[in-house]
């Protein structure tokens, strides 16, 4: 029997869009315009660079050897999965718990949990479709992003990692707890214990909230904004 926990809470998230553009005027204006545009490219570029270690790589835990893969989940998509198996053969032998993140979280996010539970147990880190670190063989749409589509995926990459469902226990928060939802619903996925952190019926901003959503946010500000956004992921 598959036993469930949930929890209720409030997941934030945000949404940019970088503009940019150059009016005509005077000389000086013109160059100091330029060299904020200049200086506005390095900083993006920066935190480009500075974020993308969030997407890649394997992820040394102690107490734990860990080994990342790039799992094919459905036809042109694979998943990044990143698997740590404890040191200590009694803690290797334990059951995996498979770990299902929220709408855009990084493992940084989760590092201080993972790192407690990743020398006790094997521990299966699945990052889904929506995330950068996914990657598709063709330019994906809304369908494509469907709940029952990431639960799928779940499956298909249990399946593919040789972990069978049945014997796993689960940890998801926010997308992962309701893709989770969708699957045992449908019979997708089972499991032995599953704790979820504010599951989401649907993903709906309040009015007031929707025209932020619009906002233009030069590219200094993007910056600026990432790192908080790591450790603000559900």
């Amino acid at each position: 029997m598959l036993l469930l926990a949930s929890c209720v809470g409030l997941a934030w998230s945000w949404s940019t869009r970088t503009v940019g553009g150059v009016r005509t005027r005077s000389a000086p204006a013109a160059a100091a315009a330029a060299a904020g545009l200049a200086a506005d490219a390095a900083m993006a570029a920066d935190a480009t660079d500075a974020a993308e270690y969030l997407w890649r790589g394997e992820v040394p835990l102690p107490g734990a050897d860990c080994q990342e893969r790039l799992v094919g989940a459905s036809p042109g998509v694979a998943l990044r999965v990143l698997r740590w198996s404890p040191t200590d053969s009694a803690a290797a032998g334990r059951r995996p718990l498979v770990f299902v993140a929220g709408w855009g979280s990084v493992f940084e996010g989760w590092r201080p949990l993972l790192t407690t539970w990743a020398s006790r147990r094997p521990i299966v880190y699945i990052e889904t479709r929506e995330k950068k670190s996914a990657e598709f063989d063709f330019r994906p749409n809304v369908a494509d992003f469907a709940m029952a589509r990431h639960a799928d995926d779940i499956a298909a990459v249990l399946a593919a990692i040789g972990v069978a469902p049945s014997s796993v226990d689960w940890f998801s928060s926010s997308l992962g707890a309701t893709l989770l939802l969708d699957g045992f619903q449908r019979g997708a996925l089972d499991g032995r214990a599953s704790v979820m952190l504010a599951p989401n019926p649907a993903f709906k901003f309040p009015l007031w909230a929707r025209p932020l959503l619009r906002l233009p946010l030069p590219r200094r500000g993007d910056a600026r904004v990432q790192p908080p956004g790591v450790w603000g992921g559900g």
